[in-house]
């Protein structure tokens, strides 16, 4: 056998594994930078439009302006000088006084459905989702509407003068849900018999 001398240049070689290491160094990116080779969006998706099946839409953009982080101090919504409990009560033919502090159980739920309700469909999910604890039985230790912003707040009291407004108007609970939900499109179960 012929003994052939391969003479290899330094510089090759070093060119050669320069090359090498480039080639893994690009298969790498390839496999875990994928998301820069994919088109990237500029859409806020804050801003994208949701659509309920009822037709309603909001974005999530409208939902965060009316929310705050931390609870606002306390102020009553529901002054004794404002007549909504009075009005509940009388529709409801509910004996007691209506300006004690504590409430029918199913007041929190004609809130909820008739005043938080007419807010933006993500607004009350979110308000519920907050950090409130429970202090004692069914009192949490902030009401919803310390999570709203002044705008929120400012809003709120308009849906409580809608409503204040057609209870007055109204013979009973029944008849105010009926006319309430017809005027403001929320749904209400009507009666079998």
């Amino acid at each position: 056998m012929k003994k052939t001398n391969i003479v290899i240049d330094k510089d090759e070689l070093v060119k050669q594994e320069i090359k090498r290491i480039q080639d893994e160094r690009e298969r790498q990116e390839l496999l875990f930078d994928t998301e820069a080779r994919l088109y990237q969006t500029t859409i806020d998706r804050d801003l994208e439009i949701h659509e309920l099946r009822n037709g309603t839409q909001f974005t999530l953009k409208e939902v965060k302006d009316l929310i705050n982080k931390l609870p606002a101090d306390y102020f009553p919504m529901f002054p004794n000088s404002n007549p909504f409990f009075k009005l509940v009560f009388k529709l409801n033919k509910w004996k007691g006084d209506p300006t004690e502090f504590i409430k029918p159980p199913a007041c929190a739920i004609y809130i909820k459905k008739y005043i938080y309700g007419r807010f933006v469909p993500e607004v009350l999910p979110t308000l519920l989702t907050m950090t409130n604890p429970l202090i004692s039985g069914h009192i949490r230790q902030y009401k919803l509407f310390q999570f709203l912003n002044d705008i929120g707040r400012q809003i709120m009291h308009g849906y409580i003068d809608d409503a204040i407004e057609i209870m007055e108007k109204s013979t009973d609970w029944y008849d105010f849900e009926l006319q309430y939900g017809k005027k403001y499109g929320i749904g209400i179960q009507t009666k079998c018999v």
